[in-house]
Formats: C-alpha cells, structure tokens, sequence
C-alpha cells in the first residue's frame, strides 16, 4: 500500500509571508494528489500595534545588553510556566480556497509569543486525519513532493524522525523549514506536549521534547538558496536528489522568495 502522507504549511496571516504563499508556493509545488494531501495553517491575524509589541517583546531576547536578554527570556519563563500554555486549545476553522486548498484557521492570536501552541495545534488537528506521515512546513520553503514521496516509501512508518536536522550545542533538533515525522512519533509528541517549554525558540523547543522521546534522527536532503543566481547554479545532479529547498532572498529590505520559487520550479519542470 502506497504511503500516505499530509503536508502541513504553518504560516502567518502577515506580510511578506501570505504573498510568499500565494504568489511563490500555491503556483509552483503545492499541489494535493492521492495518498498526498497539503493543508495551509494559520492563527488569527493581530492588529498593527500588538503586532509591533509582540515583535518587541520577542527579540528582546536577542537584545546585546545580556542583562536585558536574560531577564526578557527569564520574565517569559516564568510567564508562560505561571500560565500553563499546554491546556490552551484554539478552536479551528476548516475551509477551502480555489487556489490554496484546505486551510485551517486557528482561534487565537497569531503571534510570535504563542508559535508553539499553533504548532501543537495543528499536530493535534492532524490526528483526526488518516496518515502514516506528517510534513511540516513555512512559507519560504519548497518542496519536491515526487522525491519526497519517493524517500518515504523507502521508510518504515514508525519511529521516523527527520528532515533538515540541526545541532545545539549537544542537541539535535529539526529546522522548521522541513521536519518529518511518522503517525506513531506524533501522537507521541502529543501526548507529552505538556513538556513543551513555550519560552524556548519554537525549533529549539521541539527539538528537546522530540531528542527526549526520540535518539535517531534522519537528514532529508535540502538545501538553503538565497537568489535566482543560486538557482542557475544548482546542479542537474543536485536538482535529482534535494526534497526541501529554503528559499530566503532579500533584495533593497523586500523578501524575494516567490521568484526564486518560480525559478526553481521552471529549472525542474523544464530539466528534471
């Protein structure tokens, strides 16, 4: 039986990353067929002034002052244990779009501060559905569903653990761009999301509560192109083989990542 896998696209309802979406991914790779289903996730979008404060209070982490830094992430710690973000479950809305498919709204704030619980959510929405492997995705990436299709059913549905891997200091962890997971790892991940630690960098977060449950860990190949330069320059060979590409440019402050998706998708569809 051939596997079935669901593609999951966590996105925010903000610019650049809905024309990202619309103009990048939804017209070159996005594309549900059998035994392949592609859902597009996002939060409620927030207004322009708590979407500045939500930034704020965010990077305040990243700030040079380490007293600063220390302290954001210490009070944001202590916040989110005070709260327990585990027992919040956002209410979803299904529906369809003629050009992005399924989508599902979540009830609740899209907001950098709250990327873990619209994650969990979506994992656990995922459950109701009939799959032997979920993907997870963002806006700036691109997949090959052929070759994605075609490594996992190579792979044994359980216990699979992979796509772009990762390494914190001892820790390994799967970028967000491209993780992997078999049906049984996710009910897994569900089920001890109680452990999630909402303070920690999504990407950093996941990765401890997966590393805890989880030691084997497989590279899916991928790769990160920043320009349509990259893309004239990526080999037929490489072309054969990558699943996951990240496309992140930037051009004068604009993200240029729906153009280097059509170039990509030209490159394959007309050489591969």
């Amino acid at each position: 039986m051939k596997k079935r896998i669901v593609v999951i696209g966590i996105h925010g309802p903000y610019e650049p990353w809905k024309s990202i979406l619309m103009n990048g991914q939804a017209e070159t790779w996005m594309d549900s067929f059998p035994n392949l289903r592609i859902i597009s996730v996002f939060g409620r979008g927030i207004n322009q002034k708590l979407m500045k404060f939500d930034k704020w209070t965010y990077y305040l982490r990243w700030s040079e002052i380490k007293f600063v830094a220390y302290s954001a992430l210490l009070f944001e710690m202590i916040l989110k244990s005070t709260i327990n973000l585990d027992r919040y479950r956002p209410n979803v809305i299904r529906s369809q779009n003629h050009k992005l498919g399924d989508i599902w709204e979540f009830q609740m704030p899209d907001s950098l501060m709250l990327q873990g619980v619209k994650n969990l959510a979506a994992f656990r929405e995922s459950l109701n559905l009939e799959y032997d492997f979920l993907v997870t995705t963002i806006s700036s990436s691109y997949l090959n569903l052929s070759l994605l299709k075609e490594f996992l059913e190579q792979v044994k549905p359980e216990n699979f653990v992979g796509g772009r891997i990762e390494k914190s200091g001892d820790m390994k962890y799967q970028q967000g761009s491209f993780r992997v997971y078999s049906r049984d790892v996710v009910e897994n991940l569900v089920s001890h999301s109680r452990h999630y630690k909402h303070w920690k960098i999504e990407d950093i977060a996941m990765g401890a509560l997966t590393t805890s449950l989880y030691s084997e860990f497989t590279e899916m190949p991928n790769m990160t192109i920043q320009s349509v330069s990259d893309v004239e320059n990526i080999s037929n060979e490489e072309l054969g083989r990558i699943i996951s590409y990240r496309c992140k440019s930037t051009m004068n402050g604009a993200r240029k990542d729906a153009e280097v998706m059509h170039s990509l998708h030209n490159r394959l569809f007309l050489e591969c």
